[in-house]
């Protein structure tokens, strides 16, 4: 998956190159920290990711993503692979899921508000029904996306300290022997 994605997405030759032809892009995204590549960034990345993706936004998700990701300084290439969660092969079970439960959930409460007379209302309630039952499972994944790749990218931080003081370690037996 991660090598069919790679095809797609532009090397990172072509993405400095771009960078450096819009200087003033390129200022703004390191300014907001859209580029850093820092575990809280990322995790936040991660998050704008998730929950725009999971929202019925198709056609502007990457605005949206960049505007999340700087308004809360998270990493935007992160958001933007982790918005593939709604995929056109998802998208379908997804959508037709997130109208089911905003309707289990708020049909008392809008149903009987809007008078459906015709094909506009009932589309007009079925879209409300879908971007509230999206945000109903957005917020909180997206909430559990952060705190994940937090937690994550904390062991990968012990990991990494626990493999560089074993190989101190062992460094330090092997060289006192020799002497």
């Amino acid at each position: 998956m991660f090598r069919y994605l790679q095809s797609w997405l532009p090397s990172r030759k072509q993405a400095h190159g771009w960078l450096e032809r819009h200087p003033w892009i390129s200022g703004a995204l390191e300014r907001t920290g859209c580029l850093h590549v820092h575990r809280r960034t990322l995790a936040r990345g991660v998050a704008v990711g998730v929950f725009v993706g999971l929202t019925p936004t198709v056609g502007m998700q990457t605005l949206l993503m960049l505007i999340g990701c700087i308004a809360i300084r998270g990493n935007f290439p992160a958001a933007f692979v982790v918005s593939w969660v709604s995929n056109p092969i998802t998208l379908g079970p997804l959508y037709f899921a997130f109208n089911g439960l905003g309707e289990a959930v708020f049909g008392g409460i809008i149903g009987p508000e809007i008078s459906i007379s015709d094909r506009a209302d009932e589309a007009a309630v079925g879209l409300i029904y879908l971007i509230l039952g999206s945000l109903l499972i957005a917020g909180p994944l997206a909430v559990a996306a952060y705190v994940i790749s937090i937690w994550v990218g904390r062991l990968l931080v012990i990991r990494r300290r626990r493999h560089a003081l074993r190989g101190r370690r062992e460094r330090n037996q092997g060289g006192g022997g020799h002497t």
